[in-house]
């Protein structure tokens, strides 16, 4: 008897605008394919990571916990022991689901994650990485996921490597002089750039985008083949820096109408101190910085935010981001095509979103980090199961948060949520059984282990706490959604700001998760 179970997708680009779809209206974005997923699914409005860089956020899909739990807060992380499980692919794989994880996966530091992926659970920087024919032969296994292909460079910020650059040789491709990688110095100094945004002198069908979708494909077609349910996360890079894009997608983006960016005039005026000083200087100023240094990384104390200034060419550089939207829109709709052919969409549960957003130049910032906006707090998420839809598709204002991917997948699967699980299932939501299963998000950053930062949405109002300070921010998200006017110390704000620090307090005990069950009386 055929296991009836669905098959389960999760599609993730890698700091995606919650905007970057063209069914939000914003010039330039050709978005076909997950336009679809949308309207054919349920469109999350109202979105948000639990961190806006990308191992935490990362880590928070795998485990369903956020990054005070799951412990992998900011991006270079050594392995944390959640990756040792549950995690969404462990859980999954004892349930007997096959499963796979395909391109990126940064769950730790980039410069262990060769020798994490390969089977080493705490990997010693100062032995090698494994040599290129390991990657020719490897498949796995990896926190969970039976088989695995992996690769760590976004576009050509450095060559290509491990499962990906095995690929490439089989095709009998050497493309390293496709690539430029960045200087970055380990003093604390400023990332030197020696990559010119624009236009990338690459064939698409030897990109990372291409290698993801052929692999997914054809490893849900074995899987096909076996019998049995399957999951499949396909980690495209796109459109994360740099700002490179091949032709066609990058001479095709029309910029007429695009926003340039750019910093308002006094626009900083009412923002906290702690953000004022990192504007005007790129760095916390010399009465703090001691306290926020992390002294086991010095080249990490700063935000991954970059000043405007730091883009030589910001239009170009957003008609480059466009272009990779719309290029990854391309091949998620080859995968999409490809599972339709083999008759495995009508039962597979898609869910489709990004680790993270991009300032894109908005406020005088490019990147991601400390800056508390909705342009790298929000994120896209489109959900789509014809199988288990009931109700209404298309936009939905519940919100949702990547915590909740964990959880959702494994309730469609029928799989209990182990313990110490933070998010919620939104597979009520998803079937149409329930209109919201949740009300608040909250975005719990820290940008060194004493700079810790809490973002709590709800009601239209966005809260920002520092754990250091008294002071804070306070946004009207319907009157302001780009975040100009701070609120939190106006006289009429007082009461709104009482009851959202009220609600903050509540959340962050209703985020301590499923507990495990109590067996005696004592």
């Amino acid at each position: 008897m055929p296991d009836r179970r669905p098959n389960l997708l999760l599609i993730t680009s890698d700091q995606q605008r919650w905007d970057a779809l063209s069914l939000y209206g914003e010039p330039g974005y050709h978005t076909p394919n997950l336009d679809r997923l949308a309207s054919e699914g349920v469109l999350f409005d109202r979105s948000y990571c639990p961190s806006p860089v990308c191992t935490p956020a990362r880590v928070s899909m795998l485990t369903g916990q956020y990054p005070t739990r799951h412990g992998a807060y900011e991006i270079g992380m050594e392995p944390v022991p959640a990756l040792g499980g549950p995690t969404i692919a462990s859980e999954l794989t004892a349930a007997g689901y096959s499963t796979a994880l395909i391109g990126k996966t940064h769950f730790v530091a980039r410069h262990l994650e060769a020798k994490h992926v390969a089977g080493d659970p705490a990997p010693d920087p100062d032995v090698p990485d494994p040599p290129e024919e390991f990657w020719h032969h490897h498949d796995g296994s990896y926190v969970g996921f039976q088989f695995v292909r992996h690769c760590q460079s976004h576009t050509c910020d450095r060559p290509p490597n491990a499962h990906y650059r095995a690929w490439l040789q089989k095709k009998g491709l050497d493309l390293d002089h496709l690539h430029n990688p960045l200087h970055r110095p380990f003093d604390g100094s400023k990332r030197k750039r020696t990559i010119t945004d624009g236009l990338w002198q690459k064939d698409p069908e030897h990109t990372q985008s291409a290698w993801i979708t052929e692999e997914s494909l054809q490893w849900i077609e074995r899987r096909r083949d076996d019998g049995g349910p399957w999951f499949c996360w396909a980690s495209y890079q796109d459109p994360h820096p740099p700002y490179v894009c091949p032709d066609p997608y990058f001479s095709g983006v029309d910029v007429e109408g695009v926003d340039p960016g750019g910093l308002r005039e006094g626009e900083m005026d009412d923002k906290p101190p702690l953000i004022r000083r990192f504007f005007e200087g790129y760095y916390w100023s010399d009465t703090d910085r001691g306290e926020f240094l992390d002294p086991d990384c010095p080249s990490r104390n700063i935000p991954a935010h970059r000043p405007y200034e730091a883009i030589e060419d910001p239009m170009t550089a957003i008609r480059a981001y466009i272009g990779m939207v719309n290029m990854l829109d391309d091949y998620v709709g080859r995968l999409l095509d490809g599972l339709q052919a083999m008759g495995e969409l009508e039962n597979t549960l898609i869910i489709f979103t990004t680790d993270h957003g991009d300032m894109l130049g908005r406020h005088g910032l490019w990147g991601k980090g400390i800056a508390a906006y909705d342009d790298c707090q929000r994120v896209p998420v489109a959900a789509r199961w014809p199988a288990g839809q009931r109700g209404a598709v298309g936009r939905s204002p519940a919100m949702f948060n990547l915590v909740d991917v964990m959880p959702t997948f494994l309730d469609a699967a029928g799989v209990e949520t182990p313990p110490f699980v933070q998010g919620v299932s939104q597979l009520p939501v998803i079937t149409g059984e329930r209109d919201v299963v949740r009300d608040w998000a909250l975005v719990d950053f820290r940008a060194t282990p004493t700079l810790h930062q809490q973002s709590f949405i709800h009601d239209g109002q966005k809260l920002v706490v520092y754990a250091h300070a008294d002071y804070g921010e306070l946004y009207d998200l319907e009157e302001d959604p780009d975040q100009y006017v701070n609120l939190f110390d106006e006289p009429g704000a007082r009461q709104v700001r009482r009851r959202l620090m009220h609600r903050l307090v509540r959340a962050n005990m209703e985020v301590s998760g499923k507990m495990p069950r109590r067996i005696w009386n004592a």
